[in-house]
């Protein structure tokens, strides 16, 4: 059993554990903030730079902010669907959006546009405090039981695994696109909106935009200091996109 496979195996599974129960202790609010930092995108990256190298994640880190395009289009269209549907209807109608929106940037060649990358962070605050529907009360309170986060944590794998193995087909610029793909704004909100309601899971989709601050930076610090870096470059961008994404949140509470 190769550390690659290792990493694609037990990480994002990890991490989706550990902000599962940050929800638990703090709310919604900050299960969605850690599931919208890298914490998924990074071991897919890092997986990547042990099985195809350097370069090809270089590549892939630089495509993925690009990419939280796609997702900003995921998570409205699953906030507004679920004023009227269930979870198992809201979460595919928001993978159908993310998936033509992640296709039509490769497709219009985007996926490198430093530009549109850097708008990504007024998109997001936007998509967070202004465009996503708002909770009309508070949130009831979930259990969260073992079972459940073993579930999450398996759902967590098997994406992952299916992502890197498809890296081969999609190349470093679709991958770079996709590397972003909401594993963890799929199996929290699921949960979420499954045992806590509509309001728990718009409140875990706000922080989910808001933790994406964070992913973009951190993709953007990786991509352009592995030349340099090598896999030391994992340590400025995680310390960069947790910054980032902390201080996002902290200023969309106050502006909500």
């Amino acid at each position: 059993m190769t550390i690659a496979f290792l990493v694609k195996l037990l990480a994002a599974p990890l991490m989706i554990a550990l902000a599962s129960l940050a929800g638990k202790r703090w709310g919604p609010n900050i299960a969605g903030l850690m599931g919208g930092l890298p914490l998924v995108g990074g071991p897919v990256v890092l997986a990547l730079w042990l099985t195809r190298g350097p370069v090809f994640a270089a590549e892939v880190a630089l495509a993925a902010p690009v990419g939280v395009w796609a997702n900003i289009v995921y998570m409205l269209l699953v906030g507004f669907a679920s004023a009227r549907s269930a979870w198992y209807v809201a979460i595919p109608i928001g993978w159908l959006g993310y998936l033509a929106s992640g296709l039509l940037l490769n497709l219009l060649g985007l996926a490198h546009a430093l530009w549109l990358g850097l708008l990504v962070l007024p998109g997001l605050w936007f998509a967070a405090t202004r465009w996503l529907p708002r909770p009309s009360a508070a949130p009831r309170v979930a259990q969260l039981p073992r079972i459940e986060i073993a579930t999450r944590m398996a759902a967590a794998a098997g994406l992952v695994l299916s992502l890197t193995a498809a890296a081969g087909l999609f190349g470093p610029t679709l991958t770079g696109i996709f590397t972003g793909a909401p594993i963890a704004a799929t199996v929290i909100p699921a949960f979420t909106f499954a045992n806590a309601g509509r309001d728990a899971l718009l409140l875990a989709l706000r922080g989910f935009l808001t933790g994406l601050m964070g992913f973009t930076v951190f993709f953007y610090v990786l991509g352009y200091s592995i030349p340099s870096l090598r896999a030391w470059a994992f340590l400025p961008a995680l310390v960069a996109g947790l910054a980032v994404g902390l201080f996002a949140t902290k200023l969309a509470r106050r502006v909500g």
